[in-house]
């Protein structure tokens, strides 16, 4: 049963009442990046990338999926250290150490696909690599 309410967590997350599709939020994000309307997120970003990406986080909360997707990486707070240090003090990382949740978010954001990538500013995504780098002792 647990397995079962993992898969449905990150295939149908409810926030705010709200259903969280998480190739239809980068699509969303995609669609507000256009500034012509010819991006077309089926082209730029590749489905099955974002699936896998997101499977990474099936263990995760709603609310803890939503901070590392859209704030950290999406909005790239994760340069931040009191981002990542309020984040790492959620529940969902209560039973690994901080090096162990800090090496966890360092593999997701180096793992995010390159369509998703390339909406992000590159100097604030390097910076939130390099940080989450030098806390998980990666460099």
């Amino acid at each position: 049963m647990a397995t079962n309410n993992r898969s449905s967590r990150i295939a149908h997350c409810h926030l705010q009442g709200q259903s969280l599709d998480p190739y239809q939020l980068l699509k969303a994000k995609s669609e507000r990046l256009s500034w012509n309307r010819l991006s077309d997120v089926e082209i730029y970003v590749d489905k099955q990338a974002v699936i896998d990406w997101f499977s990474m986080l099936r263990d995760y909360s709603e609310a803890t999926v939503k901070a590392i997707v859209v704030e950290g990486i999406l909005d790239s707070q994760f340069h931040k250290i009191t981002f990542i240090l309020t984040l790492v003090q959620s529940a969902d990382f209560e039973a690994v150490t901080s090096k162990d949740a800090y090496q966890q978010l360092y593999d997701f954001v180096c793992r995010t696909p390159a369509g998703v990538q390339d909406w992000i500013d590159d100097v604030d995504f390097q910076m939130s690599r390099d940080v989450l780098a030098l806390l998980s002792r990666n460099r």
